[in-house]
């Protein structure tokens, strides 16, 4: 097989399109983000009969999902939803370092508790998520959780990084081939501190007038507990809207870590990590 499978408005690339050809029927776990917006088109071009699943919930910034379910309908990717609230989950409630294993163990439970219920369009379905090559590599509680389920990862198992998927999504027309992480909101908050959803509303809300300034590139907005901006960038110009928003939504006064990883904050001995 060649470098490169072609399909009709672009070209996959050889391994993920000869692990899509061994899933005719799937389930997407979709967030909206790069991966799983790529897996599912992918998947479109080569053929298979996809059905994407968003959940809805605390921990998901409110413009993400409109986002997803946006993008979903300008495909004309079918799609179902789904609430999930991860808050009373023991992980999640304690917020401790396995939270992502336990958030994604009970979504992976109410995934296939939703697929079980669409008569016929559910059954038969291969259950997927966008996780890519990159993600084997660093501290991914939730792997556990998706092998533990039987949850593909079509991205990984065909070698993909971030990098690759980038550069595949801009090679078969997919929109926003830059788009950046965004992670759930759980993940702002430091070990140990109990979430709720009012300061996850208020995190989502000060991230979202953050990123109208289009300025600050790379960004998180972390509780350890005192509050933390990490930002790729930060022009002087800016700095008094920052503290505006960020005075606001009451998140003042606010350290600012300027460049440097954005992600995996605690997990590298960020400020206020407990272990």
């Amino acid at each position: 097989m060649s470098d490169r499978y072609d399909c009709a408005t672009g070209q996959v690339p050889a391994a993920l399109a000869k692990v899509l050809g061994g899933l005719p029927r799937v389930a997407v776990a979709y967030s909206g983000g790069l991966d799983s917006r790529f897996l599912c088109h992918a998947a479109l071009l080569c053929g298979c009969d996809v059905l994407a699943v968003h959940v809805f919930g605390p921990h998901i910034p409110p413009q993400e999902s409109a986002g997803a379910t946006a993008w979903a309908q300008q495909r004309g990717l079918p799609l179902r939803t789904a609430r999930f609230d991860p808050l009373a989950l023991s992980e999640v409630e304690t917020n401790s370092p396995q939270r992502c294993y336990g958030c994604k163990t009970g979504l992976v439970n109410l995934l296939r508790g939703e697929l079980a219920v669409i008569a016929g369009e559910g059954q038969g379905r291969v259950l997927c998520d966008g996780t890519n090559a990159d993600d084997l590599l660093a501290y991914r509680p939730g792997l556990r959780a998706l092998e533990e389920g039987r949850v593909r990862s079509p991205l990984a198992e065909a070698g993909l990084s971030k990098a690759a998927i980038r550069e595949a999504a801009r090679a078969t027309g997919l929109d926003r081939p830059e788009q950046r992480a965004r992670p759930c909101l759980l993940t702002r908050m430091a070990y140990g501190m109990r979430p709720d959803a009012a300061t996850l509303a208020r995190l989502a809300a000060a991230e979202e007038d953050l990123a109208e300034s289009g300025q600050l590139g790379d960004f998180r907005l972390r509780l350890t507990p005192e509050p933390v901006l990490q930002a790729e960038k930060m022009p002087d110009h800016l700095l008094p809207r920052v503290q505006c928003i960020l005075q606001h939504l009451g998140f003042w006064p606010c350290k600012m870590e300027i460049g440097g990883n954005i992600s995996g904050f605690y997990d590298a001995g960020g400020v206020g990590r407990k272990s």
